[in-house]
């Protein structure tokens, strides 16, 4: 699965308190299954919705919501708008949660068969949907309460490149 390897990757650069931290991210994969047709070769594809859990976190929602919605514009943009994230939190006190993420990936393998030399050919193949519109190399989240005038810097990471 690694499609979720490059999404744990991500989270840890872009989200500030996992930078500091990466033990406090927890990955699963829940509801998993493949899809599979018959034929001369064995590609398929995986399909199963992850789980990420942040734990005793007490950063802002937008520092972990803004970096993972924009992965998944570019390596998941086929998944339905209203089933793409879901998620739950635990308020462990006044500025601190545990939260669980949970979203639906696929990831295709092709994987060809030679019969003749005793040989298949594995490969992953995690397309990435470039976003020519806004091509930055370098982001950076800037935040405001409400009632306040000024825009808080409160994370920056580098654009994923795969």
């Amino acid at each position: 699965m690694k499609k979720l390897h490059l999404l744990r990757k991500h989270m840890m650069a872009a989200v500030p308190a996992l930078t500091r931290d990466p033990g406090r991210l927890l990955t699963f994969v829940e509801e998993g299954s493949i899809e599979f047709h018959r034929g001369p070769n064995l590609s398929h594809e995986y399909a199963f919705t992850a789980q990420l859990v942040l734990t005793d976190f007490a950063e802002d929602l937008d520092t972990v919501m803004l970096p993972l919605l924009q992965w998944l514009a570019e390596y998941q943009p086929d998944v339905d708008p209203n089933e793409a994230l879901s998620f739950e939190a635990e308020i462990l006190s006044n500025n601190a949660v545990d939260l669980a993420l949970r979203l639906r990936l696929t990831e295709r393998v092709i994987a060809k068969v030679d019969c003749e030399n005793g040989r298949i050919e594995a490969e992953h193949v995690t397309i990435r949907f470039e976003r020519d519109i806004c091509p930055a190399a370098q982001w950076q989240l800037f935040t405001r309460e409400p009632g306040d005038d000024d825009w808080t810097l409160t994370s920056e990471w580098e654009a994923s490149r795969g």
